[in-house]
């Protein structure tokens, strides 16, 4: 009796707090809805509500699998080349070139991508949209000007070997001072150069893009679904453990199980499973809806129509 007593107790404690935390994790869900994830002000009009479900990659490790591709390839790319000036030899150049792509993929992922990008998307957030309008130039200028560098670099190295191979001395001075000669905007002297220059800014771009989708363009939003999915799943986990048939339990035993507890839990998740369900058909219908929109448009040769629910902001 008392150990079915003690395993009932557990089952309702987990019960109630995958309740209150499933509740919660809704609750703020449905919050950075009406408020857009704004910190002060209460809720907005209805019509600039966000009208959407979050848009987010299933997994991120397709993510990080892409920026450390980048990151290995072009560390290979240039490792041979860095070498020359390096007293560790090829070791000496993978580190360097390993160096620069690592700076190059992670400030274009992360400054100009994840944070520039994303806030950009977001103009009813005066402070980081304007920081971001700053920013963002100031993140490409210091990506380009990376790579420029690191392409005179490399051209520096291959006119300081041709130098030395016909006999004359090298120009020890200017072969150290990549960054200076990038300042004076001269053009690369050889192709090896700029093939560098180019595939940097590609793997840059490539970078920048999969911060940009790396989550909702909506800053936060994508997180607190997540965390309302999740509750709602373990909220889910944790009624499947409770006794379908309680009425065969001994008596005296003090069981809240079939309480109000249990009933306020089934029925918060039918809520949450039947608001993503709504959520889904909306989506669905807005796609046919633009769908209709452009056939239309397209068989009568005039502009699709405007919807008049589009939220006056992205999202």
């Amino acid at each position: 009796m008392n150990r079915i007593d003690q395993k009932t107790h557990q089952i309702v404690d987990r019960l109630s707090d995958a309740f209150y935390r499933a509740s919660g994790d809704f609750n703020a869900y449905l919050d950075f809805r009406a408020t857009r994830g704004r910190m002060f002000g209460g809720a907005l009009p209805p019509h600039r509500w966000v009208q959407r479900a979050a848009q987010y990659p299933d997994s991120h490790i397709m993510h990080f699998s892409i920026l450390a591709a980048l990151i290995l390839f072009e560390g290979l790319a240039n490792a041979y080349f860095f070498s020359k000036a390096s007293d560790l030899g090829l070791l000496g150049g993978w580190i360097q070139a390993i160096t620069v792509a690592f700076t190059n993929v992670i400030a274009a992922f992360f400054l100009v991508g994840f944070v520039g990008l994303r806030s950009l998307s977001n103009p009813d957030r005066p402070f980081s949209f304007i920081a971001a309008l700053i920013g963002v130039p100031v993140a490409l200028s210091f990506v380009v000007f990376l790579n420029f560098s690191a392409a005179h670099y490399r051209d520096l190295l291959e006119i300081n070997e041709a130098v030395l191979a016909t006999g004359a001395l090298a120009g020890t001075g200017e072969i150290l001072a990549p960054v200076t000669r990038a300042l004076t905007f001269q053009p690369f002297e050889t192709l090896e150069a700029l093939l560098l220059f180019i595939l940097g800014i590609t793997f840059a771009a490539i970078a920048a893009f999969k911060g940009a989708t790396f989550d909702d363009r909506l800053i936060g939003y994508g997180a607190v679904q997540r965390r309302a999915i999740r509750s709602a799943a373990h909220l889910a986990a944790i009624i499947k453990q409770v006794p379908l048939d309680r009425s065969s339990e001994p008596q005296g035993v003090s069981n809240t199980v079939g309480s109000s507890t249990y009933e306020d839990a089934v029925r918060l998740k039918l809520d949450i499973d039947t608001f993503f369900a709504e959520e889904t058909q909306r989506a669905l219908n807005r796609h046919r809806e633009a769908a209709d929109v452009q056939d239309e448009a397209a068989r009568h040769g005039g502009e699709p129509r405007s919807r008049d629910d589009k939220p006056p902001f992205p999202g």
